[in-house]
């Protein structure tokens, strides 16, 4: 069943990266209201642009491949407005937008930081602290980074923004982009602040605490936002925590499935047993059925991993130990199987009358 989001751009659902980025960069320039005004459709764009956005990025791929637009997409009012967000901002980089774009607040630079945590952390969830040190306005002048007064900036006239040409690959455009030398304010000091010399902006070390949630996997992103660096005229930035789950010992995850080994003797294989086991959702008693073959695998459900469709199972393999060492009473047991083997009896049979 095709997929909204490769009908939009008229590619099939196994075409490459480099068949997505032409299909793209043909519809784009179709339907982008300064570069084609005959079939100018910015709707449209928006739309070619969304599917752009999911179909170049492999992991958001693989989630509307599964899911659908529901795995890539939220349903609140935040996740819209950041959808928004980041459209506009790709549309002005692509395409720059001369008289259509509007002046846009800056933003403080994203601050990443790296965690590792333990599997069993990963199952309940856990509470991290980070010492962390960003940019913050500088209480002293409020950002201007001026000492008293400050004087129209001579490089933008007043206007925060400076016009540019650019090539892009549509043709040249026109821009308007943040002045550089005032940072869009239009002010600059006459005499730089004291306390920040000038730059707006302080160092600030804080603490910070952040829930990493149950079931997370080893390279999820968790982006807290207006956590990361000031900026002098608009918003915070965000901070990105990537999360690394350490390998397990004991267990082998696969999603939200988790995968051990379980050691026995031959007798338990032969006649059965209750044998405990500590995993990380608990402790837990598995029956080890009559006459248990080596390799054969034990399924306990919903005793795995947390995710949003539930828990994932735990899946525990047999591994036999055969002993090395026989006393004579073993011995004897092995030889009666020896001398039976063309007979029906299988050899846990064998053992187990012996036992």
């Amino acid at each position: 069943m095709a997929k909204e989001y490769y009908e939009l751009l008229g590619v099939s659902e196994d075409a490459s990266q480099d068949e997505i980025k032409k299909a793209y960069r043909k519809k784009a320039k179709k339907y982008h209201p300064d570069s084609n005004k005959e079939s100018a459709d910015e709707d449209k764009f928006k739309k070619i642009n969304k599917a752009y956005d999911v179909l170049s990025d492999e992991e958001k791929r693989k989630k509307y491949d599964r899911f659908g637009k529901q795995g890539v997409e939220g349903s609140s009012s935040r996740g819209r407005q950041r959808a928004a967000s980041n459209f506009q901002d790709i549309f002005e980089q692509i395409f720059g937008g001369g008289r259509r774009k509007r002046q846009r607040q800056s933003r403080g630079e994203t601050l990443r930081i790296n965690t590792t945590i333990s599997l069993e952390e990963a199952y309940e969830g856990v509470e991290k602290t980070f010492e962390i040190s960003r940019k913050s306005v500088c209480g002293e002048c409020d950002g201007s980074g001026a000492e008293n007064n400050t004087k129209t900036c001579d490089e933008c006239g007043g206007q925060g923004r400076v016009r540019r040409m650019e090539r892009t690959p549509f043709g040249r455009t026109e821009t308007v982009a943040e002045c550089p030398k005032c940072e869009g304010r239009g002010k600059v000091p006459e005499e730089a602040c004291s306390e920040c010399g000038g730059e707006g902006l302080v160092d600030e070390d804080e603490t910070i605490s952040v829930d990493i949630p149950a079931g997370i996997r080893s390279g999820q992103r968790m982006r807290l936002e207006g956590k990361g660096n000031a900026s002098r005229s608009g918003r915070n930035g965000d901070i990105e925590l990537v999360v690394n789950v350490e390998s397990d010992e004991e267990f082998e995850r696969k999603d939200a499935n988790l995968f051990t080994t379980l050691d026995i003797g031959i007798g338990d294989a032969v006649l059965g047993a209750e044998v405990e086991i500590d995993a990380p959702s608990g402790t837990y008693s598995v029956t080890v059925p009559e006459g248990a073959q080596p390799g054969q695998v034990l399924r306990l459900r919903g005793k795995g991993m947390p995710s949003r469709r539930g828990h994932g199972d735990l899946h525990v393999k047999l591994d036999v130990d055969i002993p090395e060492n026989v006393d004579e009473e073993d011995v004897e047991v092995f030889k009666k199987y020896k001398k039976e083997k063309e007979m029906k009896n299988s050899f846990f049979e064998t053992v187990k009358d012996f036992i």
